[in-house]
């Protein structure tokens, strides 16, 4: 039983304190991105658009996450004391604002700041003409990654929540916090497939590269070279496969030479009708070989393909794996189209 007040509790109590300290949260960080286009002018001055149009989905993207501030304010009601909780969510809400001002912080200082000038840029080429760039993602991968971590914590801190409810006998606190799970999925499942829905599939010409953004766009792929070979019924496709360090999406304070190791990456050939053809062998530099900046090696795959097959293009995409069915923007994602090298 819960001792020192009466008062009324519950998710309208909650939204009496969070919203209107929204406005504040969301100006604050506001105030961060201005910060950093003023004491930095004139370095974002051909780039404002885009810096524009990311920066009010980073501010979308902070909003959904400050409504875990109702979890745990519910949480707190229902186990403090009315004194208690009030300066519980001061210090949660500090708390959360010194964390999204962190956040902010990171990703215009390592994914932006350096490449408005360089002509490349990691985040899926924020600073770059996106009719040219062609990567394994159609949104921003560092608030991909942390929508997705940020998602699942949300998802687990309320479930948990709920559950403890349960066995409190607080039911009314538990179908709250069921409600608020719902209302997050929603809005995250809406975003994952609403950034699917407006993919689009995209054939590269040879030379072409394609960048995987994982959290930084640093590895680049591409087709230089395809070689036919007759062989009765089938033909040997021999494609040769560039991997390369773009050195330029690399933060100044990286070391120049820390090694990367690639993600392991899965190759089909794919013809017209939807067939597909795994490689057969290959020859030259593993995929897996770590590379420094700047560096790049070459490897060849062999397919075998029959005669008939027409209209092939190769797939090389990141092995899926449960997490990147979730995350916003992956080609890998549910309904995604994908980004292939038209032979």
């Amino acid at each position: 039983m819960i001792k020192g007040s009466t008062e009324h509790r519950g998710l309208g109590q909650a939204a009496g304190f969070w919203e209107p300290r929204r406005l504040w949260y969301s100006g604050i960080l506001f105030a961060g991105v201005m910060a950093w286009v003023i004491f930095t002018w004139p370095h974002f001055r051909g780039s404002l658009g885009l810096f524009a149009v990311w920066t009010i989905v980073f501010l979308a993207l902070a909003n959904v996450g400050y409504c875990v501030g109702y979890a745990l304010d519910l949480f707190i009601q229902a186990f403090a004391a009315s004194r208690r909780w009030r300066r519980i969510r001061w210090i949660l809400w500090i708390v959360g604002t010194l964390f999204s001002m962190l956040v902010e912080t990171y990703w215009i200082a390592d994914e932006i700041y350096p490449y408005p000038t360089g002509g490349q840029s990691a985040a899926g080429a924020v600073m770059r003409d996106s009719g040219h760039f062609a990567s394994n993602i159609n949104f921003p991968a560092p608030l991909a990654v942390l929508g997705f971590l940020g998602a699942c914590a949300g998802l687990l801190l309320t479930a948990a929540a709920a559950l403890i409810f349960l066995f409190a006998r607080k039911p009314k606190f538990a179908e709250r916090a069921g409600l608020g799970i719902g209302i997050g999925a929603s809005i995250y499942l809406a975003l994952l497939l609403g950034f699917s829905a407006s993919s689009r599939s995209t054939n590269l010409p040879l030379g072409q590269e394609k960048y995987f953004c994982e959290i930084d766009c640093h590895l680049a792929y591409s087709v230089t070279d395809v070689r036919t070979s007759p062989e009765g019924r089938t033909t040997d496709y021999l494609v040769t496969l560039r991997t390369r360090f773009d050195e330029k999406t690399i933060s100044p304070s990286r070391p120049k030479g820390a090694p990367l190791i690639p993600s392991p990456r899965e190759i089909q050939l794919i013809d017209g009708a939807g067939h597909e053809y795994a490689p057969v062998s290959s020859a030259g530099t593993a995929l897996m070989t770590p590379l420094v900046p700047g560096e790049s090696y070459q490897t060849e795959l062999r397919f075998h393909v029959p005669k008939d097959a027409a209209g092939l293009r190769l797939l090389i995409r990141t092995t899926p794996g449960w997490p990147d069915h979730f995350v916003i923007g992956d080609e890998n994602s549910w309904l995604h189209e994908k980004t292939y090298f038209a032979l």
